[in-house]
């Protein structure tokens, strides 16, 4: 049970902590959060969904995440919606090792009108929480139509969370 709640931990606060940024959905071409560095995810891994997904990045990292536990990451998901719809939902989730995952972050994001032939980002942060230290986390961001469940994209990739001294 205590890893279930650090799993909640990871992310939950991207949504209700003052000092964190929110999800939200830009076309391309929109700077990102502030003036960090937004490295590209590599590998990224196609887990699903109708559009196609284009980049996943994270900041602070270039290739293979290792995030430190208690830093706040931005992250923004690039794609192109298959269809046009009125509102879009992000969902994360984390996959333990032994195959146990738990979603952490479920949200409508607001203003989120799409229209198949364009780029959008998804922006949304992330905080590791510290009794993952030393562990490996499959991250998953699913994005799916809000009104009838459609799932556009859905991108995995293997995160590192750094052992704490």
């Amino acid at each position: 049970m205590l890893k279930a709640v650090a799993l909640i931990a990871l992310i939950a606060s991207a949504v209700t902590g003052s000092a964190i940024n929110g999800a939200s959905l830009v076309k391309k071409g929109v700077a990102p959060f502030d003036g960090t560095t937004l490295g590209v995810v590599d590998p990224a891994h196609r887990c699903g969904g109708v559009g196609t997904p284009l980049q996943l990045r994270i900041s602070g990292c270039e290739g293979v995440c290792t995030l430190v536990p208690g830093q706040i990451y931005n992250c923004e998901k690039d794609f192109m919606p298959s269809s046009a719809a009125p509102s879009l939902t992000l969902k994360i989730e984390i996959c333990m090792s032994a195959g146990f995952c738990m979603v952490i972050l479920e949200t409508e994001l607001p203003n989120s009108s799409v229209q198949p032939g364009f780029i959008y980002t998804a922006k949304y942060s992330i905080v590791p929480n510290d009794i993952l230290s030393g562990q490996t986390v499959e991250f998953r961001a699913y994005i799916s139509h809000t009104n009838n469940l459609l799932l556009e994209i859905c991108v995995s990739a293997d995160i590192h969370i750094a052992q704490v001294a």
